[in-house]
Formats: structure tokens, C-alpha cells, sequence
């Protein structure tokens, strides 16, 4: 049976903060009951700057405290990427058959945007480039 147009839905929308749909590398561990580490991989259904959805075939226990490394796409000049580095909570958790990709959801606490390191070679072409255009003229113009 379907609901007609004056009924509503009873699931309410409770983010505040944007999420963006990206699928991007994500890195992620936490502490067991135990006091052992614990992480996997995977890649992220969408993003914000309070959450993140991760699609992983290891899923961490509801609740427990996570660290997340989120690997943006690298520009060509740069030795690696940047990456958004995000502590937070596991809020949520679907667990599938032994086969199928899994996922969580987990609210961030702190949120950081790591910058990526430039490639020494890159590096070097730059201060060499500014030595010739120093040397190029009596005003330095090309």
C-alpha cells in the first residue's frame, strides 16, 4: 500500500552540516575491549565536516572511539596527498553477509586538513626557475 502525498514520512533528516557524495580512500583504527588496536580499510559513501559514511568489509563496534585518515586526490606536483585527518565515534553500523561490503557511520569530534608534502624534485625545479628569473634582465623580466 502506498502513502498518499498528505502523509509524512516518520523518519526525520537530523544532520545539520552538509554531507558530499565522494568515494575516496579511508584509513581507519580504534581500541578494542582488550586494549589492542584494531583498523582496516576502505572508501567513503559521502563526507561532511561533522561525519562520514565508510564502506569496509570490517566494521568497528557501535560507539567506540576511531581515528580516520581520509586521502584526497593527489595533485601531480605534490610527493602525496593530502588528507583529511578526522577522530570521532562509530553512531552507526550495517553489517551484511560475509561477502558483501559493509559499512559505518561515525560522528567527528576533531577534523583536520593535512597538506600535502611537495616532491623535493618539484622543489628544486621551483628555486631554480626563481634563480633564472632573477638573472633574466636588468628587472628580472622574462
Amino acid at each position: 500500500m502506498l502513502a498518499g502525498p498528505g502523509i509524512q514520512s516518520r523518519v526525520a533528516e537530523r544532520r545539520t552540516a552538509l554531507r558530499y557524495p565522494l568515494r575516496l580512500p579511508v584509513v581507519f583504527s580504534w581500541q578494542d575491549e582488550h586494549g589492542k588496536i584494531q583498523g582496516s580499510d576502505g572508501y567513503c559513501r559521502d563526507l561532511g565536516s561533522r561525519g562520514i559514511y565508510v564502506l569496509s568489509n570490517l566494521v568497528p563496534p557501535l560507539g567506540v572511539a576511531i581515528e580516520m585518515n581520509v586521502f584526497l586526490p593527489r595533485p601531480e606536483h605534490c610527493a602525496r596527498p593530502s588528507e583529511i585527518q578526522a577522530i570521532g565515534r562509530v553512531v552507526r553500523s550495517e553489517l551484511g553477509p560475509p561477502e558483501a561490503t559493509c559499512g559505518f557511520a561515525a560522528m567527528n569530534h576533531t577534523t583536520l586538513l593535512l597538506e600535502p608534502k611537495t616532491d623535493s624534485s618539484a622543489e628544486e625545479r621551483l628555486q631554480s626557475d626563481k634563480g633564472r628569473i632573477g638573472s633574466a634582465g636588468g628587472e628580472g623580466k622574462i
